[in-house]
């Protein structure tokens, strides 16, 4: 038996498979990381820091 959707649920999985989808969300990444780079970078030392310190390496 086959299912039909809705028109809305339709253009709603049509809008979301669209190629350009990626591209806004790592643009959208990009930004944010650009303007969070100085927590990003202490996040990354402290995890790294961490992962020395635990004998892990």
């Amino acid at each position: 038996m086959t299912r039909t959707l809705p028109g809305h649920a339709r253009a709603a999985l049509r809008r979301a498979g669209d190629p350009l989808v990626p591209l806004v969300l790592l643009a959208a990444g990009a930004f944010a990381a650009a303007a969070y780079g100085h927590v990003l970078t202490w996040a990354m030392i402290g995890g790294l820091a961490g992962y020395t310190l635990s004998g892990s390496v």
